[in-house]
């Protein structure tokens, strides 16, 4: 199918340490066919630094006060820590060795066994899936939120996408050894919307960011997360907005499609963005009304431009 070029657009916008302590993690992964579309609020820098609406085990994370302090959206990437974190700085005791009692013999019998019982009554939290959210807390933070989670989106790192206290968007990459290894900002917004599920939209080791501009329209942007755990910003000239407040991120059978609205002198139009391979390229547009769900309800002659 052919593609349309979208109209320019003008303008554009170290080291971090991260521990991870396990607790446990549930969210509805994306499906296919489904839209996360852009009517929840926006939000900005607010006290919570602790997504609550996740449960299961907590993945606590350092954000370095270099990161929180830069204005600068380039990616970076960490290497990670060899320091070794212990429980107690209290030096371990020396072994006795003066005298050891004699074994005694046992005579009531085999203590009664209750591991089995123990463990049916306590059982490990079993992992989540690919795909859900992730149950971040910010351990230095102050005044972030974070705004939504997805786990394993590409070599066993997950995304989390915060807004600090600044009101600046940052996305961080968490490796399954506890480390975070690559953060960017998110230039593209004054605010960013929180998904009702609190999942990032993430595919095909992209995920897309959905922000409001100063005016109350919408504005999306892309982001792919590479081998060495840092992002690339594949959002092109100056991502994605819209001309009016809607928008909407649309699974294609696995693969994130982006939709923004355009607008000349009459009613909006839909604009279908997908991933041809090395970029985001318009694949046809629609008549204003739902999102386009699938590939077939847009056509290039349907565009504005």
């Amino acid at each position: 199918m052919s593609t349309v070029s979208p109209r320019p657009r003008t303008g554009r916008a170290h080291r971090l340490a991260g521990l991870l302590a396990a607790t446990g993690v549930l969210l509805a992964s994306c499906a296919s066919g489904t839209l996360a579309t852009s009517d929840t609020s926006p939000v900005g820098s607010s006290a919570p630094v602790t997504r609550p609406s996740v449960t299961g085990p907590t993945v606590v994370v350092t954000v370095p006060e270099l990161v929180l302090s830069s204005q600068g959206t380039a990616p970076v990437t960490v290497a990670p820590t060899t320091d070794t974190v212990t429980a107690s700085s209290t030096p371990e005791p020396a072994a006795e060795t003066a005298q050891v009692p004699a074994a005694e013999t046992d005579t009531a019998g085999p203590a009664p066994e209750t591991t089995a019982a123990a463990t049916a009554a306590n059982p490990a939290p079993a992992p989540a899936p690919s795909g859900q959210g992730l149950n971040v807390s910010l351990a230095n933070c102050d005044g972030c939120t974070v705004l939504a989670t997805h786990r394993d989106v590409a070599g066993g790192r997950s995304a989390a996408l915060v807004s600090t206290g600044s009101g600046r968007g940052i996305l961080l990459s968490v490796g399954g050894d506890g480390q975070v290894a690559g953060v960017i900002g998110v230039p593209y917004g004054a605010a960013f919307t929180t998904p009702d599920s609190g999942v990032l939209p993430c595919a095909q080791g992209r995920c897309v960011v959905t922000g409001r501009q100063g005016d109350g329209r919408a504005i999306l942007s892309a982001f792919e997360l590479t081998d060495s755990g840092a992002w690339r910003d594949v959002s092109g000239d100056d991502a994605f907005p819209s001309a009016t407040e809607r928008s909407a991120v649309v699974d294609l059978d696995g693969e994130l499609a982006i939709a923004v609205q355009d607008q000349g002198d009459g009613s909006a139009v839909w604009m279908l963005y997908t991933w041809s391979g090395d970029r985001y390229a318009v694949l046809g547009c629609a008549a204003d009304g739902d999102p386009p769900a699938t590939a077939a309800a847009v056509s290039p002659s349907a565009c504005l431009s």
